[in-house]
């Protein structure tokens, strides 16, 4: 071990500038590429937990600005969609005094329309809004925070609710619903109105592909029929997991061309001084490798010299570049603008990347030493 130690010093000694160039370019680039990997996991992982929590098959459409979508529409979608999705319209209660969450009217498809995972309980159901039972649903975190259970009766402002269900949805996945939103059945009660166009308007128009109907069918479907007259698509906001991944898509772009492209040249210029200073390092030990081939060393140990003096560059590149990398993101993360995850990937990545590099750059310089001749290389000292 202290030979080879030894014979890794002698190979290093030749070029220490060199050495230290393409040590400092490829720790830089490696650093880089760790950040990159980094916060391109975290965000891959930011990604699933918004689709899963807005549903793969799921479409919600808004209208902003007057005229509202009103339980007509919700009808008309339904009965046309009745085989291809689950349909549900959503209507947001003006604000109550003393309470802090978001209490929003629904019918008895919500829980088709959404999708979500129920933690405990049931859905609310058609019979619900039949009767106007005084029933909630709430989400997970919620109940948590409050201390609400299953069963419970639950105060919504003046208003006493029985909790029939708990679900687990995560995200904002409907414009202008919070996390912490709950569901009550769309009934007259739940508005205190007479208006009846008022009790009629719903804030958002769910969709769900059933098993069995393509995500993207369903969607032309819609599109197809808000052409029908009197559903025109003026003004009308799609959400769909593609427009929620917008942002996280802009920053994965962002980042893969900024860290991207400042590894790329730190590894670029630490490859090619890698190879220069192997090159070069081989020509300066012409004489010591054919006094190795004289007393009996084979070809393969002569390559494996310079192949080991590359892997053992790279590998404490690679080392110190993860380090700095880890060090800097858990130290200063506040400050950084995107989130980052060290998993085993971003680890072994720049690992196995500095191992492709060293057997890259090192397999000329390895060749031409094995192939050297003996006699000539002693006549040449």
């Amino acid at each position: 071990m202290k030979k080879f130690a030894a014979d890794l010093w002698a190979g290093v000694r030749t070029g220490p500038a060199r050495a230290g160039l393409a040590f400092s370019s490829l720790a830089l680039g490696l650093f880089a590429v760790t950040v990159l990997l980094a916060t391109l996991e975290a965000l891959q992982r930011q990604a699933r937990e918004l689709v899963d929590s807005f549903g793969a098959g799921s479409v919600v459409l808004t209208r902003p600005a007057e005229p509202r979508w009103n339980r007509r529409q919700v009808d008309f979608f339904r009965a046309n969609l009745g085989a291809e999705a689950w349909v549900s319209g959503v209507k947001v209660l003006p604000p109550i005094p003393g309470v802090d969450f978001t209490v929003a009217a629904a019918d008895g498809e919500l829980a088709g329309a959404r999708g979500w995972r129920w933690a405990s309980g049931r859905a609310l159901d058609e019979l619900d809004v039949r009767q106007g039972a005084r029933h909630a649903v709430a989400p997970v975190e919620l109940c948590r925070q409050r201390g609400w259970r299953t069963g419970e009766t639950i105060a919504v402002g003046p208003e006493l609710y029985r909790l029939v269900g708990t679900f687990a949805a995560g995200g904002e996945s409907v414009p202008g619903l919070a996390p912490e939103t709950v569901f009550v059945p769309h009934t007259a009660d739940a508005f205190e109105t007479a208006d009846a166009d008022a009790l009629a308007r719903v804030d958002a128009l769910l969709f769900r592909a059933r098993p069995g109907t393509a995500p993207e069918a369903l969607r032309r479907r819609i599109a197809a029929l808000l052409a029908q007259p009197g559903l025109g698509a003026d003004g009308v906001e799609w959400t769909t997991p593609e427009t929620l991944l917008r942002g996280v898509r802009r920053w994965q772009r962002a980042i893969g061309w900024t860290a991207g492209a400042g590894g790329a040249l730190g590894l670029l210029l630490g490859a090619a001084t890698l190879a220069g200073m192997l090159l070069t390092g081989m020509r300066e030990r012409v004489a010591e490798i054919g006094l190795r081939r004289a007393l009996g060393a084979r070809r393969h140990e002569i390559a494996g010299l310079f192949v080991a003096e590359a892997l053992a560059l790279t590998g404490a590149a690679a080392v110190a570049g993860l380090l700095a990398a880890e060090i800097a993101l858990r130290l200063w993360g506040s400050r950084f603008p995107l989130p980052f995850e060290f998993g085993l990937q971003t680890r072994l990545l720049p690992l196995a990347l500095a191992a492709g590099l060293a057997l890259g750059c090192s397999a000329g310089p390895a060749w031409m030493a094995a192939r050297l001749p003996p006699a000539e290389a002693l006549r040449n000292e």
